[in-house]
């Protein structure tokens, strides 16, 4: 693939698995990001099967620190197709910057949504990740988080998300990434002549 850099213009020819990735410029060194009209074909996702009941477990073992944790990580198994596509480093740092996580949770949760509906679909599978139930969760997570610096009413919105939507949330996603995980480990059958 040949592309150009989207500062100073330099050529650059690119093997397809750069599509939707960063890469420096070697003119200006500058960083943007490879087209990813070829994503399809270069780049596929590195997600893998965990059982459903495990994530549940865990989230509530861990007070739901672990699905928080593993929702944001699940970023960096995925290709980047947009710009604001974030890495797992990013998206897992920008739940601790306060105030700013009010909003970021729900943003975080909505794009992993959308970008595991992208690897369905290229997959041939219906869109199955819950990116309807992402911002709901991440809207009661930033209220919760306000309304327990105000009032005992937050402790009982905490309640709420850590013992009902956060895991329905995490348990929707899992069920979507293993079906799409399936899906690509069971061989197409031949057709037959």
């Amino acid at each position: 693939m040949k592309t150009a850099c989207n500062y100073c213009g330099a050529w650059h020819d690119l093997d397809d698995t750069c599509a939707g990735r960063t890469i420096r410029c070697t003119a200006c060194g500058k960083s943007f990001i490879a087209p990813t009209d070829l994503a399809l074909t270069g780049q596929r996702h590195l997600l893998a099967s965990f059982p459903v009941a495990s994530l549940v477990l865990l989230h509530y073992l861990t007070a739901g620190a672990f699905s928080v944790m593993y929702l944001n990580l699940l970023h960096e198994r995925m290709p980047r197709l947009r710009r604001d596509d974030p890495s797992a480093t990013v998206a897992l740092g920008l739940c601790f910057i306060p105030v700013f996580n009010l909003y970021w949770f729900a943003f975080s949760f909505h794009r992993l949504c959308a970008r595991i509906n992208e690897q369905r679909q290229f997959a041939g599978l219906p869109e199955l990740a819950p990116s309807w139930l992402a911002i709901p969760v991440g809207v009661l997570f930033a209220c919760g988080l306000t309304a327990t610096f105000f009032t005992t009413a937050g402790f009982y919105v905490w309640g709420i998300i850590g013992a009902v939507a956060l895991p329905v949330f995490a348990g929707m996603v899992q069920h979507s990434i293993n079906e799409l995980c399936e899906q690509q480990a069971t061989p197409m059958a031949a057709p037959v002549a």
